[in-house]
């Protein structure tokens, strides 16, 4: 476990340190209707890979016992080579397929570590606790590298920031060269069996409620971006966003086990689109920078504890045969509705308070359609 936590802080780090160097050569150093353009191209990209990346992976990690330890390591090279390479081309077009590389290898850490983290769980410790401890050291080491971050945007630059990224991912490929491995191949009949635990109702449901949480945590992250612009306060309110987000995201990890006492993981993701929702309302209604900035730690803490309860029901609900597919795919359509969320402010533009208070709405409609359909599958199993 203590392995798996360094490799989850060393790309957590990693992925923080590449985002505010994109956001500096994509997004602030441009004129709006250029900013526009380049996002769109870089969230297509982003797109296109899950369709082939993710049943390949799948494939991969639930046939073969001893390849979560081997994609663990190839996704820490594979980011700080093209960390590295991305340092030296940031004015060319290969921005956009580097970039895109990195995020599909982080997206692929994500869902190795989904997988692997069930073999590791200290004993005593619940599912819930040890999802709470991966998403712990992502906040902490999210923040730790974002001041570092911004201050070399300034000096000596986003190549430098980037070089740094490099050196940062490629520490965590020593945790990942010591991680435990199985050995052998699961028959087809084995992963049959495990992949259609993957069709119950609880699986389902929560990809969808997970899946609008991500939605709107897109919407609100280029939403805001832009209302950034046109305040023109740049990086220091994108600072300010960034550390607010960062914070829920720790605040989030923090509460989940504590949630669990009280509530089941879908009583939990239902609590979350509650309260985002509710955020949403409020701040939507009397929009400025500092309110923005406690929306986007109510989302962050909501989105924390939403990702914790949903990665804990897809542990506990499949078997192992099934585990590195169902992350995969959940995984893909997470992305694509983030994707799809970021999309919808890029083509039109939105006023600030009105977008905020609209995604408020949404968060409580999923909410309610979440809570209705747990009872309505609860009836269905109660029946004779």
């Amino acid at each position: 476990m203590r392995r798996l936590l360094l490799i989850q802080a060393s790309g957590a780090a990693g992925d923080a340190l590449v985002a505010l160097a994109l956001a500096g050569s994509l997004f602030f150093s441009v004129p709006e209707t250029t900013a526009r353009g380049r996002v769109l191209l870089y969230l297509g990209l982003t797109m296109a890979p899950f369709a082939i990346v993710s049943p390949l992976l799948a494939r991969i990690l639930d046939r073969f016992k001893g390849s979560l330890r081997w994609a663990m390591v190839l996704t820490s090279i594979g980011r700080a080579a093209l960390a590295w390479m991305l340092a030296t081309r940031l004015e060319t077009l290969l921005l956009f397929p580097l970039a895109f590389g990195i995020l599909v290898l982080s997206r692929a850490a994500l869902v190795v570590r989904g997988a692997v983290l069930p073999h590791v769980v200290p004993e005593g410790a619940t599912l819930v606790d040890a999802n709470s401890s991966l998403s712990r050291i992502s906040a902490i080491a999210g923040i730790a590298a974002g001041l570092p971050g911004l201050l070399l945007i300034r000096w000596p630059g986003v190549k430098w920031e980037l070089v740094v990224a490099a050196v940062v991912y490629y520490a965590g490929t020593v945790p990942a060269l010591r991680l435990s491995a199985g050995k052998g191949r699961r028959s087809r009949r084995q992963r049959g069996r495990a992949r259609a635990a993957a069709a119950s109702p609880v699986v389902r449901q929560a990809v969808v409620a997970t899946a609008g949480m991500r939605f709107l945590v897109g919407f609100l992250v280029f939403h805001l971006a832009f209302a950034l612009r046109r305040e023109n306060l740049g990086s220091i309110g994108l600072g300010l966003l960034v550390g607010s987000a960062a914070l829920g995201g720790l605040a989030g990890a923090i509460l989940a086990p504590r949630l669990k006492r009280v509530l089941s993981e879908p009583g939990i993701i239902a609590a979350a689109l509650v309260v985002a929702g509710g955020a949403g309302l409020v701040v939507g209604r009397w929009f400025a920078l500092y309110t923005a900035s406690m929306l986007v730690f109510v989302f962050g803490v909501a989105s924390g504890v939403a990702k914790v309860a949903f990665d804990s029901i897809i542990q506990n609900e499949l078997p192992e045969g099934a585990r590195g597919w169902a992350f995969a795919r959940s995984e893909s359509v997470l992305q694509l509705a983030w994707v799809a969320g970021a999309i919808a402010p890029l083509l039109i533009p939105i006023p600030s308070g009105p977008g905020v208070f609209a995604a408020g709405v949404v968060a409580q409609v999923l909410a309610l359609l979440y809570v209705a359909g747990r009872r309505r599958a609860a009836s269905e199993t109660a029946l004779p």
